[in-house]
């Protein structure tokens, strides 16, 4: 498609917006107009007293357009007005185009529940967020309910947190095989030959980093160990990353520790046990889906009898919460199918539950056949989401915490929940960036946060992406090179808590 932006609005943005009535649209720059190629023309204008914006979307000779003026508030900076203002005049003109409005309305951001977050924060009640959230955002009332219930959750478990506080990712970018779906970087079994070799150089990076954290005196709140699927260390590796983390910090201290066991296939009696012993207390076993049909669709390599095999040694292991996965829009998937999944999964009444859309990732095998094999059914997955949302808080699960993904179905959610006191602190954290998040491993990211007033101050460190990089540079990454002016990661680290100081490089 076309877009073309006159005046000051971020692209990305703008393109975002157009990619939630244009799923999987295109900005080539060098596109040419042309019979049923899309065109959107967003202006935006500075005034004294607000930002007007106006969009014009055009499909050969069907055209619609609409403004729109938004003041200065006391309460968003000048960049929210303008994407308020930019969003509201896409959102128009796209109700009059297509004749319906998203359900998340003018959000386009990761985290929808930020802005009702931002409102109840600053003294609005609940009544009047979902009012603003409906009337100046669009959003459908069941979403501004879903947003609004989140915001209230998530204030409630952080209120009062210590700003000395942190957090800490580690990733174990393995799996016995491939998901279909999956874009994240994780290696198969053709890789697991380096395993031992990641291993030791993670082990190192693990009490290398909480070292640091101790002479940044901070506090550990959560550890999350991530993939990949962690569970694809032996019983022996498994237990000799628990026995650094366990050696490097007071696992008995922490709020939570989360192994994400994910794969049923993965999974053994040993494994938990060992985890037990070293202080997890939060595991996820992960069936996305209990359709042998399903599951064979998205190269899973499991049954559903192996997920409820799995799931039993996790609930006979002594850890104290477990969590499972559902995936909305799976090939071959629909409402029936899921509905059952998820009656059953209720039925197991595991800790937390999280309920994924499905979302077509580039680098995902199944992005291949896009459009030929399999064309997700968007109402179905609307139906499904609303059944989680409308069965779950009668089974006593509260939503938590969610997120949205670019490219999901549906332009849908993801929403944890979870039985009262045990919801995953580590998902809050991370996702609304409420305190550092130290990244260890291929792929992992540490993402510095730091609270002075206003907009939070932050800075991503990027470990090495893939495991070979990793083996390669990891040490490179952590030492720096002092004569070619590169900083060490523990430089770069400090350098950002130095109070009034910015890293130059």
């Amino acid at each position: 498609m076309i877009l073309h932006i006159h005046g000051d609005l971020n692209p990305y943005y703008a393109q975002t917006l157009c990619l939630i009535y244009f799923p999987g649209a295109k900005f080539g720059e060098d596109e040419v107009e042309a019979d049923g190629v899309p065109v959107v023309d967003i202006s935006v204008e500075d005034r004294a007293d607000g930002i007007y914006s106006r969009a014009v979307i055009r499909v050969g000779e069907k055209r619609a357009e609409a403004d729109c003026f938004v003041p200065f508030s006391e309460l968003f900076p000048r960049e929210r007005v303008r994407k308020m203002a930019s969003g509201h005049a896409v959102t128009l003109a796209a109700k009059d185009f297509f004749g319906y409005i998203s359900p998340w309305g003018l959000l386009t951001g990761v985290r929808p529940a930020k802005v009702a977050a931002q409102y109840l924060e600053s003294g609005y009640g609940v009544m009047k967020t979902r009012k603003l959230l409906t009337g100046e955002y669009f959003l459908n009332p069941k979403k501004a309910y879903l947003a609004t219930s989140v915001a209230q959750t998530e204030l409630k478990l952080t209120r009062g947190k210590g700003d000395d506080l942190c957090s800490v990712y580690i990733s174990i970018p393995f799996c016995p095989t491939r998901c279909a779906y999956c874009s994240f970087i994780s290696a198969s079994h053709r890789m697991l030959k380096i395993l031992d070799d990641y291993l030791a150089l993670l082990v190192e990076d693990v009490r290398s980093t909480f070292a640091l954290i101790r002479d940044l005196g901070k506090t550990v709140a959560s550890i999350y160990i991530g993939g990949g699927t962690p569970t694809t260390l032996d019983a022996r590796g498994l237990e000799t990353l628990l026995a650094a983390v366990a050696e490097s910090t007071d696992v008995a201290a922490l709020e939570e520790f989360t192994l994400e066991a994910g794969r049923p296939d993965t999974i053994t009696a040993e494994k938990l046990e060992i985890a037990r012993r070293y202080g997890v207390t939060r595991v996820s076993v992960n069936p996305q889906t209990l359709s042998d049909k399903v599951l064979e669709n998205i190269g899973r390599r499991h049954t559903a009898a192996d997920f409820f095999r799995a799931y039993d040694l996790a609930a006979a292991s002594g850890i104290k919460d477990i969590n499972t996965d559902l995936i909305v829009g799976l090939p071959g998937d629909d409402f029936k199918s899921f509905s059952h999944t998820l009656d059953e999964i209720v039925t197991l009444a595991p800790s937390n539950i999280t309920v994924h859309t499905f979302c077509f990732k580039r680098a995902a095998d199944m992005s291949k056949k896009q459009g030929t094999e399999f064309v997700p059914d968007a109402p179905s997955a609307a139906k499904c989401i609303q059944y989680s949302q409308l069965m779950l808080p009668g089974a006593q699960y509260k939503p938590y915490y969610m997120y949205r993904q670019k490219n999901a179905v549906g332009n849908l959610e993801n929403v944890g929940y979870a039985k009262p006191g045990s919801a995953c602190m580590y998902n809050i954290y991370m996702m609304e960036e409420m305190h550092s998040i130290f990244g260890v491993g291929a792929g992992a990211v540490t993402k510095l946060v730091e609270h002075t007033g206003g907009a939070p101050r932050m800075k991503r460190i990027f470990a090495p992406k893939y495991p070979y990089e990793y083996l390669r540079d990891i040490e490179k990454l952590r030492a720096g090179d002092k004569e070619a002016g590169i900083p060490s990661y523990a430089d770069k680290v400090r350098a950002f808590f130095r109070v009034g100081e910015e890293e130059n490089t």
